[in-house]
């Protein structure tokens, strides 16, 4: 019985075992055959590409040898397909079209599964997250990345340099790279002066190289890949023992983050005064629950293998480079000596003057690629992309280092040529060392500027020669020149152009008139300011194809930004149509639908402001009399301001020339005609003195109206006319003063005739009603904050206040605790 089990069991090992040997063969034929030269296929029993790399590593001592050379044989290739470690099949996108459309369509994808323990320390990072996950990291880590943070960290970085004492002869110029290069990621980005912290990036980065030799292990490929047994709860037993003691080094790594982490949480509890850097904003959102500890953990480890090891390695590819080309490392030392004299003096504004460095760069990242292809992305449905199609569950990687050496886009690609880049590269997506589209890298600027300060500063300092394929360093013999050069930034990608404000250039790049292009264009003539030329570009886009969110979405700001709200409202509905989970639609709509809101409460408020700010207030009732006749019939109403008295006679006077009238200091005459040959007639002893010379009458289409302007601002008039008992004396009311803090008291009744003569200069600039333009103007003169402070002020002080400072408004209680007190002499009534 149990002979018969271990036999069953032996034909079911063999059925898998030529499952996964012959299932993959008749597909490659099926491609093969279908697409011809477009496609190269590459079978290795069970790895795949993995067996390539080692014959190539092996026979060839460079594991990318075949990848190099496959499109100088082929260059019409665009796609290379192998087995994988499943019995199907593996696409590698070598074409930059094809690599484009996947750059823009990230969500039809996700990273394949895979690395070596992973859940402990990376799967929860940046680096490997999706969808929404993602899209929060990458957002609260976006603001540490700023040009402003970068310059610090790069100053950071130069103070490390300045404290390297290397010696002449042969180093370990990778040991020496990452040392400076964690101790500037640790205390930028974590706040660390602790050299223990700076230690563990080290400890980090050489657990990750642990990791790629693991993955050379076939058996240890199948078991991660194929069988998913790659977490830190896999059986021991399936473990090597360099594996186990991997992963007890990656667990005590573990525990001394979360106890950096902790501290960070227990500082800002206590309330201590901590850096603004990534450490903080992480342990700020963990006690705000958005994210937990074990991602913090994870984004951690992300930031040190991202900011260390991809950087260090990048370096010492640069340093070989120069080793075996000391002809440019030559002209790049005559370059940097004619900006700077000495280390000392470069600022970080300054690496983006160095144009024979960027070239070198440039170059050096096409021969020796950091990332030779991106992680691989397995499809969440059936994709087509140009002629191909992958289907669902079908694994694809983006391969960056065949293009860099296909010579129908690089001529003479095996050479080593720094001046093939004075010429930009005429499709940018052939060269993307830091990724593309969306999900980009996040740290390339940072990349950029460490990697020319390092060089900049060995340049400057030693002779870099390879001895035994190491570097050696020799102390340079400094020729200094003032020679003035002007520099102007190259770069091939117009992403990398709009990222630097160069948008002109990035115009010059963006030729095409595929739908990704247009889009692009739009970006750099929005920022340019020309806002028709984006949107007839965004038109275009859109006839190409409709049913693609990008374009609506970047038509919908740009109509916002125009003041179109409705038009911008329409586009981003359309935007979010096409593509519902789109965050940043989603906040821009809701701007909109606010700014609509906002514009209707404008309205509103602005009937509010031009009628609390009318000569004659129409809701001063208690300030309001009606004079009647003795027969009962009402004669005229009267009314006053702070700084008026008025008369309103309700009768319809055709002719305007019929009314007379007299101003005195403290007297009115006014007379005009009436039914049956009669007269109306007022001779009035007024309550106090008035200015008869900026006084005034006004005829209406049924009424007559006179306008007195008091003298003394600050009186209030206890009836129109003064009583005879008082005639003789009249008692003046105590000056108002307001409430005030200040030692140094004011007349305000000056300063009230101050304002009105003002006005009164300035009438041809704001119209016969002055103050209600001059209101009207700061409003739709002011911004946002200034518009709701206004309302506000407004609205809740009953017409007592108005300020344009929002900080300020946006505190106040007017209607209880903050309402300002009436003047001396005055109070407040409820009207109506």
């Amino acid at each position: 019985m149990n002979l018969l089990i271990l036999s069953y069991l032996g034909y079911l090992i063999l059925a898998l075992i030529a499952y996964l040997v012959i299932a993959p063969i008749p597909k490659l034929l099926y491609y093969k055959i279908k697409y011809g030269s477009a496609v190269e296929i590459y079978y290795f029993p069970f790895i795949g590409l993995i067996g390539q790399i080692l014959i190539d590593l092996v026979f060839r001592s460079d594991v990318f040898y075949s990848q190099k050379r496959l499109v100088l044989k082929n260059n019409k290739v665009k796609l290379h397909i192998s087995n994988d470690l499943k019995g199907g099949v593996h696409f590698t996108l070598i074409d930059p079209k094809l690599k484009k459309l996947v750059f823009f369509d990230q969500e039809s994808y996700k990273k394949m599964e895979g690395m070596p323990f992973a859940d402990t320390f990376a799967d929860q990072g940046l680096l490997f997250q999706n969808g929404k996950s993602w899209h929060k990291s990458r957002q609260m880590l976006t603001k540490h990345f700023t040009n402003q943070d970068l310059l610090v960290m790069v100053e950071t970085l130069k103070q490390e340099c300045k404290k390297l004492q290397l010696k002449d002869g042969p180093i370990d110029i990778l040991t020496v790279l990452k040392q400076l290069t964690s101790t500037t990621i640790t205390k930028t980005f974590f706040g660390s002066e602790n050299n223990e912290i700076a230690d563990l990036g080290v400890q980090v980065n050489k657990n990750m190289e642990k990791i790629m030799l693991f993955l050379l292990n076939p058996l240890i490929v199948l078991r991660c890949f194929a069988l998913k047994l790659n977490k830190s709860t896999t059986p021991s037993f399936l473990l090597s023992s360099g594996e186990k003691a991997f992963l007890r080094e990656l667990q005590a790594q573990k525990q001394r983050i979360i106890s950096e982490i902790e501290q960070g949480i227990k500082k800002i509890k206590e309330n201590q005064t901590l850096q603004d850097n990534i450490l903080t904003t992480m342990c700020k959102e963990i006690i705000n629950n958005n994210i937990t500890k074990e991602e913090a953990v994870h984004q951690y480890f992300t930031l040190l293998i991202a900011g260390i090891d991809t950087t260090s390695h990048i370096v010492k590819n640069f340093c070989y480079a120069l080793g075996l080309h000391p002809e440019v490392q030559e002209r790049l030392r005559k370059e940097i000596n004619s900006h700077i004299q000495q280390f000392d003096d470069l600022r970080p504004q300054q690496l983006s003057e160095f144009k024979l460095l960027d070239n070198f760069i440039n170059e050096a990242y096409r021969q020796y690629t950091a990332a030779p292809s991106l992680f691989n992305r397995i499809a969440l449905k059936d994709i087509q992309l140009g002629e191909f199609t992958i289907l669902k569950g079908q694994s694809m990687d983006l391969n960056m280092m065949m293009s860099h050496f296909d010579p129908s886009i690089f001529e003479n690609p095996l050479k080593f040529d720094i001046d093939r880049w004075n010429s930009p590269v005429l499709d940018p997506y052939s060269f993307t060392p830091f990724s593309a589209g969306p999900r980009n890298c996040i740290g390339q600027h940072l990349a950029t500027l460490e990697l020319k300060t390092l060089l900049i500063f060995l340049i400057m300092n030693f002779n870099l020669e390879l001895n035994n394929g190491k570097i050696q360093l020799g102390l340079s013999n400094l020729f200094l020149s003032i020679e003035k050069y002007q520099q102007i930034i190259m770069s091939s990608n117009p992403y990398f152009l709009i990222l630097h404000h160069q948008y002109d250039q990035a115009l010059q790049l963006l030729v095409s008139d595929d739908y990704e292009t247009l889009v692009t264009k739009s970006i750099a003539l929005y920022h340019l300011g020309k806002y028709d030329d984006a949107l007839s570009t965004l038109d275009k886009a859109i006839q190409l194809s409709s049913d693609r969110f990008e374009a609506y979405y970047r038509k919908g700001l740009i109509n916002f930004i125009c003041g179109k709200i409705q038009q911008a409202q329409l586009d981003l509905q359309k935007s979010l149509q096409f593509n519902p989970k789109h965050k940043e639609t989603q906040q821009q709509l809701l701007k909109c639908e606010l700014e609509l809101k906002n514009i209707k409460l404008v309205q509103t408020a602005q009937e509010k402001i031009i009628q609390q700010f009318k000569e004659v207030p129409q809701n001063s009732e208690a300030q309001r009399t009606d004079i009647y006749s003795t027969s009962g019939k009402l004669m005229y109403k009267w009314y006053q301001t702070d700084l008026k008295v008025g008369i309103e006679i309700h009768h319809a006077l055709p002719n305007s020339a019929d009314l007379k009238y007299q101003f005195e200091k403290q007297r009115l005459q006014l007379s005009f005609p009436i039914e049956k040959g009669n007269n109306f007639e007022l001779d009035l002893d007024l309550f106090a003195e008035i200015i008869p010379e900026t006084s005034k009458a006004k005829v209406g289409l049924n009424s007559i109206e006179i306008i007195m302007d008091k003298k003394d601002k600050t009186l209030n008039w206890g009836s129109l006319q003064r009583k005879a008992e008082e005639q003789q004396q009249i008692p003046i009311m105590e000056q108002a003063a307001y409430p005030t803090s200040s030692k140094k008291k004011k007349d305000w009744s000056k300063i009230d005739k101050e304002i009105e003569e003002d006005i009164n200069k300035h009438k041809e600039e704001y119209g016969e009603d002055p103050l209600n333009s001059l209101f009207k103007q700061i409003y739709q003169n002011g911004d946002e904050n200034t518009r709701r402070a206004m309302i506000k002020s407004m609205q809740t002080s009953g017409g007592t206040v108005l300020s344009t400072n929002w900080d300020e408004v946006k505190v106040k209680d007017y209607e209880r605790k903050d309402r300002p007190s009436p003047p001396k002499g005055q109070e407040y009534k409820k009207l109506g």
